[in-house]
């Protein structure tokens, strides 16, 4: 049951793994940094509007050229010793045609998770920086607190003296 709950909450997550990174930057980077990975995902964002359009305008010649590709495979000659009464017709129609669109659908996704895989590690550096630069920050201040410890009262001063 948990393995259903998992694959449902990764199916409603927006792009997976970059919303939890972003999730985690906002709180983690410092102004500077945060400013710095704007101008990151703006880059970004104007990359996948880009892809987004040019498979827009140019969806018909890349259904077309992904049909051609496939019609080819589909009648090249192929050495099977089977007789071709028990062979299948490779050229369907609608069968070319619905593995075209795939093929398109395909690969305009991986070019959309390609730009996602990229931004995640320009946000997974960032990230790592901005922790080992926080974690110097912090060090003094917790040494400086260890070493002045400002407890009030006899408990400050606890020795064991024997008169």
């Amino acid at each position: 049951m948990t393995r259903l709950t998992e694959e449902v909450k990764d199916l409603f997550k927006p792009r997976g793994d970059l919303f939890d990174l972003r999730r985690e930057a906002a709180k983690v980077l410092s102004n500077d940094e945060w400013a710095e990975y704007k101008k990151q995902a703006e880059k970004f964002d104007g990359e996948r509007r880009y892809v987004k359009r040019a498979y827009e305008h140019e969806y018909p010649a890349r259904f077309a050229k992904a049909q051609r590709r496939l019609i080819n495979e589909a009648g090249s000659v192929k050495r099977r010793l089977v007789y071709k009464v028990f062979g299948s017709d490779t050229f369907d129609k609608g069968e070319i045609n619905r593995r075209a669109q795939m093929n398109v659908r395909r690969a305009h996704n991986n070019d959309l998770a390609r730009i996602d895989q990229r931004e995640g590690d320009v946000l997974r550096s960032m990230l790592s920086k901005a922790q080992k630069h926080s974690k110097e920050r912090e060090k003094p201040i917790k040494d400086f607190q260890k070493t002045v410890d400002r407890r009030a009262g006899p408990d400050r001063r606890v020795r064991s003296w024997n008169r």
